[in-house]
């Protein structure tokens, strides 16, 4: 056990002391006894609290536990030297009451844990020449400069006396991160010393890191260099220069915390060519090189950059050591708030991001984004969608400030383009139109009461107790705002960027490009209009500024985007919860990065995981389908779609049912003949050769024959299927797969074709084909579906009774039930989706499918592959296409900074 905070001795005479006074108390409230046996023990022996409290953290990591007959040992990964945080007094104590100023107590306790689990395995300060490379993810707009401060308070309490943040490869992110970081660790104030901390800022708001840093106060051990520097060549240089200035012995007991924020961009090597090194991961690794005792911690809500680094190459910057997944914050609005990550398809409804989202007409598109490289020809004008966005901009922060009685800040984002030319056009368009709001106010109420009617109660059912005002009580507010409207532009170029001052509540348009999405906070973000796209996860990600914290107005949040984006997105949320599952996983069983590489789920169609340059260090590989799931969303309603897929299905049954013995039916629950039926004893072949007539969108290569008969090849081995007809309600009728085998159809609507159109396949669908997108055709529950079957009706043992206990919306959960119970066998659903399914009465995403036919929808659980590596990467193709945010580069590196320097303050 690592040393508590008191004397071992001491501690154990405590804690016998503790245990005793609960065990007399045995008749109360655990919580209560303990608590008040706490307090004694703590007046005996001070201290004792905070070290029982690390004590109980202790035993949970090193706590066996057997789930789903797996022993997983939480002995955490990593050798402990941390005993805890400094309670009364220090630099962590300070914070941590500014934040309890700030924020909920539970949005406080999460920072405290989660920064002392990452403090606990970055290199121990008082320990010579250990160096440790960590991840830490947390989520767009999540609020990961008070997780890191944090982590820096705390580090500066243990020892650590230089730290160093990347703060972006944008001036005024550098500056916003500067201004943030010196007024929440309080580094300015010389009065409040007691801890015997002394802070030496060598970098102001205005002023990045120069080249000549006098290091004499270094051998001072109570002072803290502090510095926030952007990723620029120079920049990074004049770092490695002042660590390289540091005498030798005393760079040895001076730890350095390297915070990396926004990780992913710029950091990770984007040479394509493996000997070659990109400019900022050279000048990253040169500032590395120079640490001799300490920790480099990457921090990004997009990590795919950051796992794909050479885990081989020592001098890179891959996390060897650890990776750790920042708690959700409560209020948090992610991904996973907006879509359906569990992909349960019989809940019927809309996603929430269907409430909020509103797709942009491409007609509209081609007027707002320019085209070519000639940009005077470029006229932007504010089209239908635009002006409802700007208008519903308004409204929304007049009911907020009716709803909360307080003027705030409130912002839109504007980002239909990359290119600086287009922002200033886009600009003055969009100030004209406002001007023209303000200037004619008393004739632009029908207007705008139009788009209140329309909105104001969409989105309700996100917030069904927040009050919606009167019209005629929005309409006096909106009077007094529309004229203080301001239209900034926020780009590399821009000279009157975005400013948030405590005391001047700022109702903003921000126009930009990259510096809008990535890291730049705006706040109180209420309207998105995006017609950007990117080819990239990480680059999409980011962009979803909508992402963050809306208290007391969540219903009110709305986002304008171009076509299909939301398809991508819905996938992207599926990709974030897989991560931070995989990371949790990692962490439970102790291993590291270096032991288990980071799985990522690959895009079905025209998205790549990362920039290409990135990737060169991955492979493409198959590994990790045994025990997944694979769906079809993509179903051809045409007369010839239909024909086929039941023509497939009709004969797999056929063929299934023609062993005796081989059929079950649920018996708990069905609906009398049209329950589930299960069939049992399917071979490879017949699978494979149900997929040679079935057809399978190229969107998901690992349901077409070859790929299945290369990986039953491999593992395929004693595989049995089982094959389920699943069956939905029995009012919405019946279907016969077979005399005497039919089951009650499902309902699947599609998305309406604003939403999703058949050109956003990666590979066109046959000619004459109609297809549509589902979204989602299996549901949690299905995935257990045929074992519960087998399991009715006496089938299969079940003595730990996995299956009654197994939560079938955790993947994990599910894939360790179906290896304990059935590892060789894998699973085909047939779903018998009616021809008139129609969308709830109230989805606005959804159209029904309109089909004189029945639809046939495949999913397929595939077994457990025992010789399967799950450690190496899944991405996907590395093809020589290049983001549209490469375009950026001239930009991104423009430094208007000048050099600090300390005499001139």
């Amino acid at each position: 056990m690592p040393q508590p905070l008191v004397p071992d001795s001491q501690f154990q005479i405590g804690l016998a002391a503790f245990e005793g006074i609960v065990a007399s108390q045995s008749g109360r409230a655990g919580s209560g006894a303990e608590a008040e046996a706490k307090l004694f023990v703590e007046k005996m022996i001070p201290g004792f609290g905070a070290a029982y409290d690390l004590y109980l953290d202790q035993q949970r990591d090193i706590v066996e536990t057997i789930r789903f007959g797996n022993l997983v040992k939480k002995d955490g990964g990593y050798t402990s030297w941390y005993n805890g945080p400094k309670t009364a007094v220090g630099e962590w104590p300070s914070y941590k009451r500014l934040l309890e100023s700030r924020l909920p107590e539970s949005a406080v306790q999460g920072i405290d844990e989660s920064t002392t689990r990452t403090l606990a395995r970055c290199a121990n300060p008082k320990e010579p020449g250990d160096r440790r490379k960590g991840l830490v993810i947390g989520y767009v707009q999540s609020g990961k400069t008070a997780n890191y401060a944090g982590l820096i308070a705390k580090a500066v309490d243990a020892g650590y006396r230089i730290v160093i943040v990347l703060a972006g490869m944008y001036t005024n992110l550098r500056a916003q991160t500067q201004s943030r970081l010196e007024a929440d660790l309080n580094v300015n104030d010389a009065t409040e010393k007691a801890a015997g901390i002394a802070w030496s800022l060598l970098t102001d708001r205005d002023s990045d890191i120069g080249p000549k840093i006098n290091v004499g106060f270094v051998g001072g051990a109570g002072n803290v260099a502090i510095m926030i520097v952007k990723k620029h060549e120079s920049r990074l240089a004049n770092v490695a220069r002042f660590l390289q200035s540091i005498p030798e012995d005393t760079r040895q007991n001076r730890a350095v915390l390297i915070i990396d924020d926004e990780s992913d961009q710029a950091t990770p090597n984007t040479q394509s060519d493996r000997d070659l090194v990109s400019t900022i991961n050279r000048r990253v690794r040169d500032i590395w090189k120079e640490v001799r005792t300490g920790t480099y911690v990457a921090y990004t809500a997009t990590p795919f950059a950051n796992m794909f680094i050479d885990p081989n190459d020592d001098e890179d910057l891959y996390p060897d050591d650890f990776a750790m997944v920042l708690p959700k914050p409560e209020g948090y609005m992610g991904a996973d708030s907006f879509f359906n990550v569990t992909q349960n398809a019989d809940a019927g409804e809309d996603e929430p991001i269907y409430s909020l989202a509103r797709a942009i007409d491409p007609v509209e598109a081609e007027v707002l984004v320019p085209r070519g490289k000639d940009i005077d020809s470029f006229e932007p004008t504010v089209t239908e969608s635009l002006d409802d966005a700007i208008r519903w901009f308004i409204i929304a922060t007049a009911i907020r400030q009716l709803r909360t009685g307080q003027t705030s800040h409130s912002s839109m984002l504007l980002h239909t383009s990359h290119r600086v030319a287009a922002h200033q056009l886009v600009k003055d368009v969009v100030a004209d139109f406002t001007a023209s709001l303000a200037l004619n106010r008393d004739e632009e109420e029908q207007s705008f009461k139009a788009v209140f009617v329309e909105e104001a109660s969409s989105a309700v059912a996100l917030q069904p107790n927040a009050p919606m005002p009167s019209w005629d009580d929005v309409w006096t507010k909106i009077r007094e705002i529309i004229g203080r409207l301001t239209i900034k532009i926020d780009n590399g170029l821009s000279d009157d960027r975005l400013s948030y001052p405590d005391d001047s509540p700022q109702f903003v348009i921000a126009i930009g490009g990259g510096t809008l999405s990535r890291g730049l906070t705006l706040e109180g973000l209420v309207v998105s209009f995006f017609l950007r796209t990117s080819n990239t996860y990480d680059t999409l990600l980011q962009m979803g500024r909508w992402f963050g914290f809306r208290p007391g107005y969540q219903d009110l949040a709305r986002v304008w985007v171009g076509p299909g984006l939301l398809d991508d997105y819905g996938h992207l949320a599926q990709v974030e919860r897989e991560i931070r599952s995989e990371v949790a996983v990692l962490e439970a069983e102790g291993k590291t990065p270096s032991d288990l590489a980071i799985r990522v789920r690959t895009h079905p169609g025209r998205l790549q995981i990362t920039r290409a340059g990135a990737m060169t260090n991955t492979l493409v590989v198959q590994a990790g389908l045994g025990g997944s799931r694979r769906q079809t969303i993509y179903l051809d309603r045409s007369n010839a779609g239909v024909e086929r897929s039941q023509s497939a299905a009709k004969h797999l049954i056929a063929t299934a049912n023609s062993r005796e013995g081989s059929r079950y039916i649920k018996l708990t629950g069905s609906k009398a003949s049209l329950g589930p039926q299960l069939f049992v004893g399917v071979q490879n072949s017949e699978l494979i050769e149900f997929l040679n007539h079935y057809w399978v969108a190229t969107a998901d290569p690992w349901l077409q024959a070859p790929a299945m008969r290369t990986w039953l090849a491999e593992h395929g081995d004693g595989v049995n299927w089982n094959l389920v007809l699943v069956s939905g309600p029995a009012r919405l009728g019946s279907f016969e797969y077979a005399p005497g085998v039919a089951v009650a159809r499902v309902s699947r609507a599609p998305l309406a074709e604003k939403y999703w159109t058949p050109d956003r396949l990666p590979a066109a669908p046959p000619d004459g084909s109609d297809v549509v997108n589902i979204r989602a055709l299996m549901s949690s529950g299905d995935s257990l579906l045929d074992l519960q079957i087998l399991s009715e009706n006496g089938m299969l043992e079940d003595p730990d009774g996995l299956l009654v206990n197994a939560d079938t919306n955790e993947i994990s959960s599910v894939r360790a039930v179906r290896r304990a119970l059935a590892p060789k066998t894998g699973v085909i659903l047939l779903y018998a989706v009616a021809g008139d399914s129609q969308p709830m009465a109230k989805s606005t995403s959804r159209r029904p499918m309109a089909c004189e036919h029945d639809l046939i929808g495949l999913g397929v659980i595939y077994p457990h592959a025992e010789n399967e590596d799950d450690g190496e990467f899944i991405a996907a193709d590395v093809r020589p296409v290049l983001s549209e945010d490469d375009s950026d580069k001239a930009t991104a590196f423009t430094d208007t900074e000048g050099d600090y320097d300390p005499e001139a303050k």
